[in-house]
């Protein structure tokens, strides 16, 4: 039997000079937030073409940007609560753990490589086991997923730090949870990392 899991595409509203502030040195502040929305439609898009994943777009502002993106891709819209990223994200997981009885899972939008087959794939494990986590090479990760919501592994974590996948395998240790960890991959944030996006975009129309 299909079964849809849940699925939160959590990102942040573009804001001029607020979005991808690492590479406005590069492409100053209104290239900067074009890339960080281009970035954004490539997530959606990926997650539309997954399967049995009942997806949200979580945000930190609802605008008109934003809410052009759930219309075109006819997802639910919902704002971002918490003090931090990691009581958001935690507040968002666990309210959607608890209408999805295969449990939720939760990506950001700034990892080329998590496309439809990633996505279908970490959906697929996380019926077998408690957490699945998407690594990025940069020590965070780009998704991350759950059976049950578990504030701990959202607690005590130097968010934007090489510490943060460490740092929540070790939490989700100390709780004896399941973990399976994806295939690493890697986020844009720096300007090499947008040079790098650029040449994966050229690959891709060859």
């Amino acid at each position: 039997m299909n079964i849809r899991q849940q699925l939160s595409i959590f990102t942040k509203t573009p804001i001029l000079g607020s979005c991808k502030t690492r590479l406005i040195p590069l492409l100053g502040e209104e290239a900067a937030m074009a890339a960080h929305c281009e970035l954004v439609q490539r997530a959606l898009s990926q997650v539309s073409a997954a399967e049995n994943i009942q997806a949200s777009l979580w945000v930190t502002e609802i605008e008109s940007q934003t809410q052009q993106w759930a219309h075109a891709w006819q997802l639910s819209l919902v704002l971002q609560e918490g003090a931090d990223l990691g009581e958001r994200m935690f507040n968002c997981l666990d309210r959607l753990c608890n209408t999805a009885g295969q449990g939720a899972m939760l990506m950001g939008t700034d990892c080329p490589d998590v496309d439809a087959s990633y996505i279908n794939a970490a959906a697929q494990s996380l019926r077998d086991y408690d957490v699945v986590l998407g690594p990025a090479e940069d020590g965070g990760y780009g998704l991350i997923g759950m059976r049950q919501a578990h504030k701990a592994l959202f607690q005590a974590i130097d968010w934007g730090t090489d510490a943060v996948t460490e740092q929540t395998l070790v939490a989700a240790s100390k709780l004896e949870l399941r973990v399976f960890e994806m295939p690493k991959i890697w986020d844009v944030d720096r300007p090499e990392d947008w040079q790098r996006y650029l040449l994966l975009k050229a690959q891709e129309t060859e």
